[in-house]
């Protein structure tokens, strides 16, 4: 036999056919093999889906209650603010009530200081008065002696210091 272009041709048709014949059929078996696995990993994927929609909704309801937490612990903390600042207005109003008596009290008392002192100088002064007009043991006034020529009026014993 005699091979030509041609026979070589329909022979090589018939090897390349044989070949996609082979070929198509491990086609189909790697499709069928990627389906399998395509099932278990579509099967793996649900799980790991139900599996994280769980945790999910697990730390949707922790994150819900611990908004609720921490606005319970603002409002704890608000109300304890309030009640510290209405504590310390009551102090400071406390204070200044204290001080202002102690002051109406220090004023009294530097009134009343004023009014002893002011009698206390009086009282050296109208001495000193007394202790000049008295008269002397040889002044013999009111013995037939004219009084008002021989009165003496002797300056203050008591020199005061300045």
């Amino acid at each position: 036999m005699i091979a030509t272009w041609d026979d070589s041709d329909e022979c090589s048709l018939d090897e390349d056919s044989n070949e996609e014949v082979a070929q198509i059929a491990l086609m189909a078996l790697e499709e069928e093999e990627e389906e399998e696995s395509d099932e278990v990993t579509y099967d793996e994927l649900v799980l790991i889906v139900e599996k994280y929609s769980f945790m999910i909704a697990s730390l949707k309801k922790k994150v819900k209650s611990l908004v609720n937490e921490n606005d319970e612990l603002k409002s704890i903390n608000l109300a304890k603010e309030e009640n510290s600042n209405e504590i310390e207005v009551d102090l400071l109003e406390n204070e200044v009530a204290y001080l202002e008596k102690e002051n109406r009290n220090l004023k009294e008392e530097i009134e009343a200081l004023k009014k002893t002192f002011s009698k206390f100088s009086n009282s050296s002064e109208k001495l000193e008065n007394l202790l000049g007009m008295q008269r002397c043991v040889f002044d013999k006034a009111g013995l037939g002696y004219e009084e008002m020529n021989n009165v003496k009026l002797y300056q203050t014993f008591f020199e005061r210091k300045k």
